[in-house]
């Protein structure tokens, strides 16, 4: 059993402290508070994203030497390590820029693509409701046609960030 350790400095930055040569799993539990082992590359702690009074962060170190984090109050691993002062790419060994070695490619921006589908529904609705209005007879208005031009606008921008295609 790994006894239990405790951040240093806990709320301070940690760029400045940690030293080139740290594993990713040594980046991770040296700022974590009431580490335990539970199995051989398996730990708990408490979770620094949120007011944790008992451990709910599993950490795990992978085959690769990349750590898992799994919190199981909800947070997520974005969350996790900026509350310790880190990034994502800290949680991978190696040249910390380019991750294409883990098969994550490079580092960007996390992609909720319901929020995507969610956008895309509600303007075909909108331009639905416009072309219905045109169809029945209803004459088409400069805000009108101005918002049916706004929704393929978004619907496109929405593909695009997808990944998809214009």
């Amino acid at each position: 059993m790994q006894p239990q350790k405790s951040r240093p400095g806990a709320g301070t930055a940690h760029a400045t402290t940690s030293r080139s040569n740290d594993t990713p799993i040594d980046r991770v539990l040296h700022r974590l508070d009431k580490v335990k082992r539970t199995a051989p590359d398996k730990w708990i702690a408490l979770c620094p994203a949120h007011d944790d009074k008992r451990p709910s962060l599993s950490i795990k170190e992978g085959d690769d030497h990349r750590v898992l984090l799994k919190c199981w109050s909800g947070c997520g691993a974005a969350e996790i390590v900026s509350a310790l002062g880190l990034s994502l790419a800290d949680l991978f060994p190696g040249n910390r820029r380019s991750l294409s070695d883990h098969g994550t490619g490079p580092m960007r921006r996390p992609f909720d693509y319901r929020d995507a589908l969610q956008g895309i529904a509600h303007e075909a609705t909108v331009a639905r409701l416009i072309i219905e209005a045109a169809n029945s007879g209803q004459e088409m208005d400069v805000e009108s046609l101005d918002r049916l031009a706004m929704a393929e606008e978004r619907i496109s921008d929405a593909l695009q960030a997808a990944g998809g295609t214009q």
